[in-house]
């Protein structure tokens, strides 16, 4: 799978960077879920890459296999390195980015191919306001890259 493929032509692309071991980052995911459920459109694409800590790579499809099952993700999320979650590493399978900060972190990529914000972090429900302003943020911003 490549940004380059048809399904993720003249879209916008959101690339959710995560594990399926981070708390954080299983907050954001019932988040997605629940936002492409209310608010899917097909000009928007998600696709998650998992870095996972697993020991080996069936491991790790393995864990990622039974996060998409719990929550009910309906987005693909790619293996995208096992044996660690090392941000070096990440940095070296995405070196469009300055440098990965941490897990979560969401690139939003416009109907052009190109990144317009990069999201790093998750204010899960339990942040209270903090989330409430993070959902109206997202929401705003999304709607202004499917609008362009």
């Amino acid at each position: 799978m490549s940004l380059t493929d048809k399904k993720f032509q003249n879209k916008v692309v959101l690339v959710q960077i995560m594990g399926s071991w981070c708390p954080n980052c299983l907050d954001e995911t019932k988040f997605y879920v629940n936002y492409l459920k209310e608010n899917g459109h097909e000009d928007m694409e998600m696709v998650g890459l998992a870095f996972e800590y697993a020991k080996t790579e069936e491991l790790a499809y393995k864990s990622i296999e039974r996060l998409r099952e719990q929550i009910g993700v309906n987005y693909p999320i790619l293996l995208a390195q096992y044996g660690a979650s090392d941000k070096e590493k990440a940095q070296q399978k995405l070196p469009m980015l300055n440098h990965v900060l941490s897990y979560p972190t969401t690139l939003f990529i416009d109907k052009k191919g190109n990144v317009r914000k990069i999201h790093t972090g998750f204010n899960g429900p339990a942040t209270g306001e903090k989330y409430t302003h993070f959902t109206k943020e997202f929401d705003t911003y999304v709607k202004m890259l499917l609008n362009e």
